[in-house]
């Protein structure tokens, strides 16, 4: 925003999140083996652990559809660029997320699932809203996606002889908390930069795989487009990210 529009993106986060720099771009590439994960058990598995999975699952293909179709759009070569590069960082976390998802659920039991997690974020949007002008149009959403819901259930009752109940079972989950974030940001961040590889919760670059380095290796052999829109500015506490005084922006 600051180098295509000189604007200041504290104004779309409003303080509710920090902007702040954390691991390079450049430094998360990995080979696509590496990022598969053990799915959950869907025998086993709380019904609040599918919702996050599809919740947090459906929050990166958004993140990487729209680096990927507003990217295109910049005049500027170099915004393109860095679009086009994190759009390859943000399928990875696609990857990442859809591979903890148990493959042996039925078409129709994921689309019983889906539709719980759009009621279940809609009725989180209800609770959390307090302008009642917006509550109104999230109340709405909510009882449409109900309706998808009920609709996708008698579906799978009448053409796979099982109870909705087996797949929605549990107590309803307590909604998302609508709230600021910038206490686990900068504590992620200290966990991040300030612990030793023993103690923190990171995968230490030490462990990292040949594949890995191999393919990092070659995303990166004409340089990161990150870095270089990165090497232009200078942080300092309590600010967005800015320009060196003196210096375009």
């Amino acid at each position: 925003m600051d180098r295509v529009e000189g604007k200041d993106a504290n104004t779309l986060v409003q303080s509710y999140s920090d902007i702040l720099p954390g691991r390079p771009t450049s430094l998360e590439h990995r080979d696509p083996s590496d990022d598969l994960r053990q799915p959950y058990q869907r025998t086993q598995a709380a019904f609040i652990t599918k919702l996050h999975a599809l919740t947090i699952m459906a929050g990166e293909h958004q993140t990487h559809d729209y680096y990927m179709n507003i990217g295109p759009t910049f005049a500027d070569p170099l915004a393109r660029q860095l679009y086009a590069e994190i759009a390859s960082i943000e399928e990875q976390h696609v990857t990442q997320y859809e591979s903890i998802i148990d493959p042996q659920e039925t078409w129709l039991e994921k689309w019983l699932l889906h539709e719980a997690t759009e009621v279940y974020n809609y009725f989180s949007c209800v609770e959390y809203e307090q302008n009642a002008r917006i509550k109104a149009i999230w109340e709405r959403f909510l009882e449409y996606e109900l309706g998808h819901l009920r609709f996708a259930a008698d579906l799978f009752e009448n053409t796979e002889k099982r109870d909705a109940a087996e797949v929605l079972s549990g107590v309803l989950p307590k909604p998302i908390r609508y709230e600021s974030h910038r206490d686990f940001v900068r504590q992620v961040l200290r966990t991040e930069v300030g612990l030793s590889a023993v103690d923190s919760q990171f995968v230490d670059r030490s462990q990292e795989t040949e594949l890995t380095r191999s393919y990092r290796q070659q995303m990166n052999a004409d340089g990161s487009p990150s870095d270089t829109v990165a090497a232009g500015y200078v942080w300092t506490p309590g600010t967005e990210l800015a320009a060196p005084a003196g210096s375009r922006r």
